[in-house]
């Protein structure tokens, strides 16, 4: 994915955890209630937030961006890791989850990336909730912020089929790079967002633009995940004292396992998308 798509997706996270506000129950609405205030606070940093692993951390050459599988019915091993229900994509694949695989370990590191991150993020909060406002050790909210949008591009990396399967789909297909393109050029076309400034124009709510003046959005695929989204829902939001199992699936004991899990069915979803 490219800059300004990394940056839409996780704005629409941001949207659809509005959407879903009010419907957790009271402990989790409360903490959901003082995440988004805190987003809200740093309009202006999810564009270059959400693109620093691509530009500054630069670990994709390492595999930090991608966990690469490979059908191997021989030599592979079955993953057991399975993605929530709410994983749209987890029922076209589903019949092939058990189909023997093997990893290829110099170009995957993505679960580890974001398990590292997931748990700076808390220690982030830990150490500043501890310490005194103004101490040179504590962190500010830009940093925490920063954190977060670097976690969302290593997840969205994860959902992306091409990042995990191990076929070249870069010569000479081009698969690859012709869909990252098609996405970023479909995202600075139908909404308001400036190259220049490096930021999406957003509303008082800091809700997502629109651009009205470019017909076609009907027939576009933003405008499909749009209503797929409006359409999702969220199950066992009222139970909170199972949340890795609730949130991040049965099998997950952890957030590195629930990105195995991604993973895998992004990875069939890209046989399915380009056959062998």
């Amino acid at each position: 994915m490219k800059k300004y798509t990394h940056a839409w997706l996780a704005l629409k996270a941001v949207e659809q955890l509005k959407r879903f506000s009010g419907q957790f129950n009271d402990e989790r609405n409360a903490r959901l209630g003082r995440f988004l205030e805190f987003f809200c606070e740093h309009p202006g940093t999810f564009v270059k937030g959400a693109w620093f692993p691509d530009t500054v951390v630069m670990d994709n050459i390492q595999g930090g961006h991608t966990w690469k599988y490979y059908l191997d019915p021989d030599n592979g091993k079955t993953v057991s890791y399975r993605p929530p229900s709410h994983n749209m994509c987890l029922s076209i694949v589903e019949d092939s989850l058990g189909d023997k695989v093997s990893l290829d370990t110099r170009t995957s590191d993505l679960p580890d990336r974001s398990e590292a991150l997931s748990q700076t993020i808390r220690d982030t909060i830990l150490i500043t909730n501890k310490l005194l406002s103004g101490d040179v050790l504590v962190f500010n909210n830009s940093q925490a912020a920063l954190f977060f949008l670097m976690l969302a591009h290593y997840i969205c990396d994860a959902h992306v089929p091409v990042h995990c399967d191990k076929r070249d789909l870069y010569t000479p297909s081009k698969v690859h790079p012709d869909l990252e393109e098609f996405w970023e050029d479909e995202i600075k076309k139908y909404y308001k967002v400036s190259t220049k400034t490096e930021q999406f124009d957003l509303d008082e709510n800091g809700g997502l633009q629109r651009d009205t003046s470019r017909s076609g959005f009907d027939d576009s695929i933003l405008y499909e995940c749009d209503q797929l989204l409006e359409n999702s829902t969220w199950d066992k939001m009222d139970n909170p004292s199972d949340n890795w199992r609730t949130f991040l699936g049965d099998t997950n004991n952890n957030f590195w396992d629930y990105l195995v899990s991604v993973c895998l069915v992004s990875f069939h979803m890209s046989l399915e998308m380009f056959p062998i």
